[in-house]
């Protein structure tokens, strides 16, 4: 069986699996151990000794930390001139710190990943804003609040948003997207909300507050967004939006409180765009 000393850092990272391979350069000693020679037709042609279990270890002295770990393949890397070794499951651990508390360790990473992959979901990959599937979650938690009559749901779509793909392309379509997200997280946070991408150009912000400082607060969004232009080669960009809001005291049921809301939009599109419609 094959021993081979390695830094604490790599050490560690393999006890806490975050990592399933060692590699050593190919020096005289490691060609000496891992080639086997054999003879076929008078030459001399050298393969990969393939060895079942791997010696690990740690520091210096009689209690230096050791495990025993499944070695699956070794690997040859010519432009790197190196051996690669792959790792399986490890068979046995001596003096290691971590042994007593490694599920614990490895439980605590794997979480932190977890969380890491929930976010990753949860965010819109253009905008980095959060997605529909995040607001579908937000939403039932919003409802079940304490402070659930003071919900509100505000859409807003960017207006001719084909045109702006059409005449200046869908990398300036992307940037108008980008700068809406910017500006109404913005305006979420002043809300008291989160802002989230519904689907394509229409973005939708769930928040708390009372409806005066919404409907003063969404008046002041709508005339901020039109005031600042996105810089065209050709022309600048001009972006105006139409929002529909609706308010979940008035309902009591987050799904009409969506649809009334969506239904104001389209009401606002109707009436010319650059317009705000609040539901009946």
């Amino acid at each position: 069986m094959l021993k081979i000393s390695i830094d604490k850092k790599l050490f560690e990272d393999i006890l806490l699996k975050k990592t399933f391979f060692i590699t050593k350069d190919t020096t005289k000693y490691w060609k000496k151990e891992l080639l086997e020679p054999t003879i076929v037709n008078n030459r001399i042609s050298y393969s990969i000794k393939q060895v079942k279990k791997l010696t690990l270890t740690n520091g210096l002295g009689e209690e230096k930390p050791s495990i025993v770990i499944e070695c699956k393949k070794i690997d040859y890397d010519g432009k790197k001139n190196q051996f690669s070794f792959e790792l399986g499951k490890i068979l046995e651990q001596k003096n290691t710190n971590i042994e007593e508390n490694y599920k614990d360790n490895l439980i605590e990473q794997l979480l932190k990943e977890k969380a890491q992959l929930e976010e990753h979901i949860n965010r819109d990959h253009l905008t980095n804003i959060y997605n529909r599937r995040k607001m579908e979650f937000d939403l039932n938690l919003f409802i079940n609040q304490n402070n659930a009559s003071l919900l509100n749901a505000v859409f807003i779509d960017a207006d001719r948003f084909k045109r702006i793909n059409e005449e200046f392309g869908h990398d300036y379509g992307d940037k108008v997207l980008v700068y809406l997200s910017n500006k109404l997280k913005e305006y979420a946070y002043i809300l008291n909300g989160e802002v989230y991408r519904y689907a394509g150009e229409e973005f939708l912000i769930l928040c708390f507050c009372a409806k005066d400082f919404l409907k003063e607060t969404v008046s002041r969004l709508k005339e901020d967004i039109k005031y600042q232009k996105i810089f065209h080669p050709k022309e600048s960009i001009s972006i105006t939006v139409s929002i529909g809001v609706s308010f979940f005291s008035d309902y009591k049921n987050k799904d009409i409180m969506l649809r009334k809301a969506d239904e104001a939009l389209l009401k606002a599109k109707k009436l010319g765009r650059d317009t705000i419609v609040y539901s009946q």
